[in-house]
């Protein structure tokens, strides 16, 4: 073979590695959420999280306020309850938190405590520490603390409304580790177990529960 083919031969080759080259480097990585940045997909995350743990809390339908909680009244607002947590939660999350007797003993209990015709109200929850642990596409697991306030008034029957309505902040929140995966395209609670940690509204970081 002449000096001269040696020398466009090994042109050829350094020529074709740098368009492979040149062609690696023009192409974006490929993004494991097509259309949605990573800061989007992890607000989407904590919204889920933090309605999921929103649904836990005890609140009575508002139809219901000044009522008796007869067994028929009972099923509605179990069945109502589910419904909603059906929305953010499937798999093992949601079998284990659908609601029984001991889920409607609870909103008795709160109701007790609060004192004769005052009702929770709403429930609204906050992240108060978040870390994702593993995961990508569709499924992740997350180590999350939400913390919560419960808002609540009196019910007044003359006037047929809730007055003297207040708030009451929680300053301590368990931390549980969430799996959360895309069900037809939305993202929801399938799994959660307890870390034996918690946190506190102000302070920093995960410390051991102290219930």
């Amino acid at each position: 073979m002449s000096r001269q083919r040696i020398v466009l031969g090994a042109l050829v080759t350094v020529l074709a590695a740098a368009a492979v080259f040149i062609a690696g480097c023009g192409t974006p990585p490929s993004s494991p959420e097509a259309g949605s940045t990573p800061v989007a997909q992890e607000q989407q995350l904590k919204a889920v999280v933090t309605q999921f743990d929103e649904l836990l809390g005890s609140v009575r339908p508002a139809r219901f306020y000044g009522k008796q909680l007869t067994p028929v009244r009972c099923v509605a607002y179990m069945k109502g309850r589910d419904a909603q947590l059906a929305h953010v939660a499937a798999g093992e999350a949601l079998a284990q938190e659908r609601s029984g007797w001991s889920t409607l003993a609870g909103l008795v209990r709160q109701e007790q405590e609060l004192g004769h015709d005052v009702y929770p109200t709403a429930w609204r929850g906050e992240i108060a520490y978040w870390r994702v642990l593993s995961g990508g596409g569709d499924e992740y697991v997350v180590r999350a603390a939400v913390l919560e306030t419960m808002d609540y008034g009196r019910w007044d029957s003359a006037r047929g409304e809730l007055v003297s309505s207040r708030s009451m902040p929680y300053d301590e929140a368990m931390a549980w580790d969430y799996t959360l995966r895309r069900v037809d395209g939305v993202w929801k609670v399938t799994a959660v177990r307890g870390t034996g940690l918690s946190c506190t509204r102000g302070g920093s970081g995960l410390h051991p529960d102290s219930a």
